[in-house]
């Protein structure tokens, strides 16, 4: 498996995510790293929502990468990996730090 892009908002970040860091940095594999609260924030989200997007291809967005007035919030975090075979595999929230603990 091979981490593609790590996708969070660093303005609001819950424990797991800072993990999910200090993991990805441990990697030697080059991992695109998006803070959606680096730069114009509605450019990073806009850019940030058409990879995650592209990761999921026919399939619906989480509903963990919104918030309750459905509006994007991406302080859980979004994990892209790619298989060999290159299908993507998005992991939301906790569940990318279970991916990262699972390959080590």
């Amino acid at each position: 498996m091979r981490v593609v892009t790590y996708i969070y908002d660093s303005a609001d970040t819950p424990e797991h995510v800072e993990q999910v860091l200090d993991l990805l940095a441990q990697r030697d594999e080059e991992i695109a790293i998006q803070d959606v609260a680096a730069g114009d924030r509605e450019d990073t989200l806009r850019d940030a929502l058409l990879e995650i997007r592209s990761a999921v291809r026919i399939g619906t967005t989480p509903e963990e990468l919104y918030d309750d007035g459905g509006n994007p919030d991406l302080s859980t975090g979004a994990l892209i990996t790619e298989a060999p075979t290159g299908r993507r595999t998005l992991s939301v929230g906790p569940e990318a730090l279970e991916t990262l603990r699972e390959e080590a």
